[in-house]
């Protein structure tokens, strides 16, 4: 990161999207609704919670960059994005799963910073 931040601080609208999953969301693991909570593994969450306290901890230290995490699926629904990794048993398509990511990367100088996404909106850390 450190290294792309002169390209960014140059960015009329800087920005970093960092793709997560619901699955470091801490909400989302204790929730025996969702499928993830039933993942007992530890590297892949563990990972991606990692990630979101990465992203919160850059968007404080440089506030003039916009940093935001998003995961590519729909918490409230208990969707998923079908890709090579759940061999294709998730309910939204790859597009689905990917248009949110690039509305977050081409939004607006009044854009968000520091937050945690899915497709529909907020997702509880």
């Amino acid at each position: 990161m450190h290294a792309f931040l002169p390209l960014l601080r140059a960015a009329d609208h800087p920005r970093v999207v960092m793709v997560s999953s619901a699955g470091g969301s801490f909400a989302v693991v204790t929730d025996p609704e969702q499928a993830v909570s039933k993942m007992h593994e530890l590297a892949y969450t563990s990972s991606k919670a990692a990630l979101n306290m990465i992203t919160i901890r850059y968007a404080q230290a440089i506030p003039q960059v916009k940093f935001n995490c998003i995961t590519p699926g729909e918490v409230a629904n208990h969707k998923f994005t079908a890709t090579d990794m759940n061999n294709h048993t998730g309910q939204l398509t790859v597009t689905e799963g990917t248009d949110p990511i690039v509305k977050l990367a081409l939004s607006d100088a009044d854009g968000p910073t520091g937050t945690f996404t899915d497709r529909l909106g907020p997702v509880a850390w």
